[in-house]
């Protein structure tokens, strides 16, 4: 007979998971130490998850973003030029970066602690897409590609500070609106 899967035992896992991931990254995470934490056999895990990557993979799912599309989004969101929440950011990238605040530990180890999975490269990912967006959207189309670089990977620096110094969600939009202003506003955006 077929084992039922329960969903508090999902929870758990998922839970435990979060914690060491979080804790020690990819790499050295361990699934006994995942059960320990979940307070169930290791072996209990594989009946939800087929091996550590999956059960990676369901940590992040929150966060896994089609950067390029939230980002375009944002070009046909009539509100890009309305006040936002946040400086510079339409609906769909404000939107997207309050999910983010809301599973802040999800997205530290989607960009500092995927070393060795497929996600290793998010970060660069990332900034590469944002540097893309600024560069199509600037002013100043004489502005260098470098500094714009700089700019983009600044940005995502800049929100990972936020990330690890959270102290609340109005918090998190104040100190990203001012990044968003300082960074957006000195590009000619």
């Amino acid at each position: 007979m077929a084992q039922v899967l329960k969903d508090e035992i999902r929870e758990k896992i998922l839970a435990a998971a979060l914690d060491e991931f979080f804790d020690r990254g990819y790499k050295l995470a361990a699934m006994r130490n995942i059960a320990a934490k979940a307070q169930i056999p290791t072996g209990l895990i594989y009946s939800y998850y087929k091996n550590k990557a999956d059960l990676f993979d369901a940590i992040l799912r929150p966060v896994l973003y089609d950067w390029e599309r939230v980002l375009t989004a944002g070009e046909a969101d009539e509100s890009k030029h309305s006040n936002t929440e946040i400086y510079g950011l339409s609906k769909a990238e404000t939107e997207c970066l309050l999910n983010l605040f809301a599973h802040r530990k999800e997205f530290i180890i989607l960009i500092d602690k995927s070393g060795g999975t497929k996600y290793e490269c998010e970060k660069e990912r990332f900034v590469q897409d944002i540097e893309a967006h600024l560069l199509e959207h600037r002013d100043d189309n004489s502005a260098d590609t470098v500094f714009i670089h700089i700019i983009a990977n600044n940005f995502v620096d800049g929100l990972m500070q936020i990330m690890y110094h959270y102290k609340g969600k109005e918090w998190a939009i104040m100190i990203l609106h001012k990044l968003s202003k300082m960074y957006l506003s000195g590009i000619g955006l």
